[in-house]
């Protein structure tokens, strides 16, 4: 313990900085409160003091992430250093102050049955939201958790569930908090973009269902989840790999949040189509979040396919069908729809093509890393064109995943969608006709898809009708009739369709 004068001088540096107006730049007020976190370690008289002047930096924290927030929201992959080093340290400085309250938690400990049970249990929901955020922010710059993460997060679990979990337990907000980490865990973060991550976020926040924490097995299988507490590792979906009944776990169950997002589905889907039918448009207007419960930030078509994934992976995770092949060889890669557009419509003598290496393949798909740095925008959902070498037909996949553990480099996670393709434009009934969206007309994929399909960008599907123009060549119209939306992504809709046989 430090002498009376230096406790007393960092507990009144503090009171002081939170006393000031905040910085303009919130990279100043990160690099204030990270020293104050640091200086107050052991500067204090008793653990009671230290988790009172924790709880003030708490509300300055939330104020700088909040800042923070709204800077990435829309920031492409891969972030440069003047933002991505700042959001690093935001991780830090959050994990922080949850290890600050779980230290001083464990140092009261002793006290337990003297102290308010409610007041240690709101203390444990503090550290495990502070968890939840620094979860959020690492997903944001397409990073993995820093080392430690899910110990630090299994060992709150451990302190809330002492506190009782169940609806009237002191312990229940705090096991909410947790549930929330473990339900973006459950969602494949690396596959959602920034805007989808911070809507997932304030959509758990306002939640009426949580996912079921604890030490209990819980059916169904098919949305289960387990944790072992003395590993450094993410939830483990049992279908995917089995925790051979060892003792001690946590379980997760995501059950009851996808049926809660399958009712909110319905709602949304329904709100649209009766917009449709009274020619009204699908704008952020039908998304009334007083009666819709949920949160502004994504337009309606945007949020109905961030739905629909959520739903998906909280009801069923998906798992591999074919093993991964580790390899290592050089490919050449064109990015997003309307660069790939460009390609196919004008050739490559002006096309955007980068240099990538394969790390891995399986049969429907390659996780690719930069070796020449990367140019561009890159974003979970986006459209991708590779082949092995000039010369060589082109993939073209969707970008399922991506990873960017610093600013150099970036790994991709993609799924085949289509062997080739070439470029056209559509028009959908109900659209604006003076306008005609590029498109990528692709072919039958064997064993995925039978029938021919167009890619175009997200809020382009009005109609099942479309016109169809091509000039690959010599100049082709028609009519289309879709007849199945096989993917929705942030970036993409991918629509089977035929050749209508009585246009109109």
């Amino acid at each position: 313990m430090q002498a009376p004068e230096q406790q007393s001088s960092s507990v009144s540096a503090v009171t002081a900085w939170l006393a000031a107006e905040p910085a303009d730049d919130p990279a100043a007020d990160l690099d204030a409160l990270r020293a104050h976190v640091r200086e107050l370690r052991g500067a204090v008289r008793s653990a009671d003091e230290y988790l009172d002047c924790l709880t003030q930096l708490d509300w300055r924290a939330r104020d700088i992430a909040e800042r923070f927030r709204a800077r990435l929201l829309n920031a492409p992959l891969p972030l440069g250093p003047e933002l991505r080093q700042p959001v690093e340290g935001l991780v830090d400085a959050l994990l922080d102050l949850a290890a600050g309250f779980q230290l001083g938690l464990e140092d009261v400990r002793g006290r337990w049955f003297g102290a308010p049970r409610a007041e240690r249990g709101a203390l444990t929901e503090r550290a495990l939201r502070l968890s939840g955020e620094a979860y959020l922010f690492a997903c944001m710059i397409g990073a993995q958790p820093p080392t430690g993460f899910w110990l630090q997060v299994y060992a709150l679990f451990g302190l809330a569930e002492l506190f009782g979990g169940g609806a009237e337990g002191e312990g229940a907000a705090a096991l909410a908090a947790a549930s929330r980490i473990l339900a973006v865990a459950a969602l494949q973060p690396e596959s959602l973009t920034g805007r989808e991550l911070v809507w997932v976020h304030d959509y758990l926040e306002n939640a009426e269902a949580d996912g079921r924490v604890g030490r209990v097995r819980s059916a169904p299988e098919s949305s289960l989840y387990w944790m072992d507490p003395a590993r450094d590792e993410a939830p483990v979906a049992a279908s995917r790999r089995g925790s051979g009944g060892a003792p001690g776990l946590f379980y997760f169950n995501s059950d009851a949040l996808a049926q809660a997002v399958a009712d909110r589905l319905e709602w949304l889907e329904l709100r649209i189509a009766q917009a449709e039918v009274l020619g009204l448009e699908r704008d952020v207007e039908l998304l009334d979040s007083e009666h819709s419960g949920l949160p502004a930030g994504l337009t309606p078509v945007e949020v109905l396919s961030l739905l629909r994934r959520m739903h998906e992976r909280w009801n069923a995770p998906p798992y591999r069908e074919s093993p991964r092949q580790h390899q290592e060889y050089t490919v050449q890669v064109c990015a997003g729809l309307r660069a790939i557009w460009e390609l196919f419509q004008r050739g490559e003598q002006h096309a955007r093509i980068a240099e990538w290496m394969v790390y891995n393949e399986s049969p429907g798909g390659y996780a690719i890393i930069s070796v020449s740095g990367v140019s561009g925008v890159l974003s979970a959902g986006m459209v991708l064109a590779l082949r092995p070498h000039a010369g060589k037909p082109w993939s073209l996949c969707i970008v399922r995943w991506i990873r960017s553990d610093d600013a150099e480099q970036v790994e991709l996670g993609l799924q085949v969608i289509a062997q080739g393709g070439e470029a056209a434009t559509v028009g959908f009934r109900g659209g604006d006709v003076k306008t005609m969206t590029p498109a990528l007309v692709l072919p039958p994929l064997p064993g995925v898809r039978h029938g021919p399909a167009i890619l175009v960008q997200t809020g382009s599907y009005t109609s099942r009708r479309f016109v169809l123009i091509s000039d690959g060549g010599r100049l082709y119209v028609a009519q289309g009739r879709v007849t199945s939306l096989d993917m929705q992504t942030a970036n993409i809709e991918l629509l089977q369709y035929e050749i209508d046989p009585y246009p109109l």
